[in-house]
């Protein structure tokens, strides 16, 4: 493992959708939170990629989709990465920085689920239904209290994730589409990159009903580092991402707490935080709150336990 002793993975960040936007080299970016030598600098052994292309997006959402997951796969070819497909990719040793797809909003499907399996084919492993706003198959956050919850189409997805061992993440989802997914998946949920709504009061955030129900479904909330969702006041720092763990800690248990900064997908973040290079400081942080072993958890350990559970095993023909 790259970053010492152990694990450090992050579950979401919005670099391809940076680069897509404003151009740059995923390999150096000088500008945004992070790139890939910034990653290895920083002992970055997983990277979770977010493909965000909502349905106003310019080209179409399947189109934007579809490019940011060629400049990933672009950084692959050029052994910049090493592709998360298939649970033996964390189990085997590995140079460099390792890396995952996911989709930030079902948008791109069309409300296709060939498509859903296409995705899959061009290696994302994780899908939150959502952003914000409502689509074919669920509400997000933005939708009043109530609402349609997770439709037909969004069940059949849920249910075909499943199959597929795909990751279903509620990060984005309204408080009553989130409870449909639970009752409907079979497998574990995420929240990639969400924080308690008893440290503050957002409706990004979970409440300890939400946290204990991810926990029971054998799933992992990441850390969001968005000063907004950390402290009511929007300005905040270390303690406040502290205090987050701590309060998610007492209500999850161990094992089900882990990172999803938002890199390169928020405007401004803790002060401490200057972007991925902070990490081994926010880790040194953890290890005298909570211990190494804790800390080991937090830092990537959650998530990649899941990962390795929940993932496909290689096919026997590749």
């Amino acid at each position: 493992m790259s970053g010492g002793s152990y694990w450090i993975a992050d579950f979401h960040c919005d670099t391809l959708f940076q680069i897509m936007r404003h151009g740059g080299e995923l390999h150096k970016r000088p500008e945004g939170h992070l790139d890939v030598e910034r990653l290895t600098a920083a002992g970055v052994d997983l990277q979770v990629f977010a493909i965000y292309a909502p349905v106003k997006s310019a080209r179409g959402p399947l189109h934007e989709a579809l490019l940011m997951a060629e400049t990933f796969w672009q950084a692959v070819d050029r052994k910049l990465l090493q592709p998360v497909l298939w649970s033996e990719d964390l189990c085997a040793d590995a140079s460099g920085v390792r890396g995952l797809l996911s989709l930030e909003g079902a948008d791109p499907l069309h409300g296709d689920v060939e498509l859903l399996r296409l995705f899959f084919r061009l290696g994302v492993r994780v899908m939150g239904l959502t952003w914000n706003g409502s689509n074919a198959l669920a509400d997000g956050v933005d939708v009043a209290e109530g609402g349609r919850g997770l439709t037909e189409l969004g069940r059949c997805i849920v249910k075909e994730m499943n199959r597929l061992g795909m990751l279903v993440d509620v990060s984005h989802l309204s408080e009553r589409s989130f409870w449909d997914v639970i009752s409907v998946c079979e497998g574990p949920v995420i929240a990639s990159h969400s924080n308690a709504r008893a440290i503050c009061s957002h409706r990004r955030n979970l409440s300890d009903a939400q946290l204990r129900a991810v926990a029971a479904s054998g799933g992992v909330v990441g850390l969001n580092f968005y000063p907004p969702f950390l402290a009511s006041a929007g300005e905040a720092g270390l303690a406040d991402i502290l205090r987050h763990a701590e309060h998610m800690l007492s209500v999850m248990g161990r094992g089900h707490v882990g990172l999803g900064s938002d890199f390169d997908g928020v405007n401004r973040l803790p002060e401490g935080i200057t972007g991925v290079e902070s990490l081994p400081i926010l880790a040194g942080a953890m290890e005298k709150a909570f211990g190494v072993e804790v800390t080991e958890e937090i830092m990537g350990g959650s998530f990649v336990n899941l990962l390795v559970s929940v993932l496909p095993k290689k096919p026997s023909d590749q």
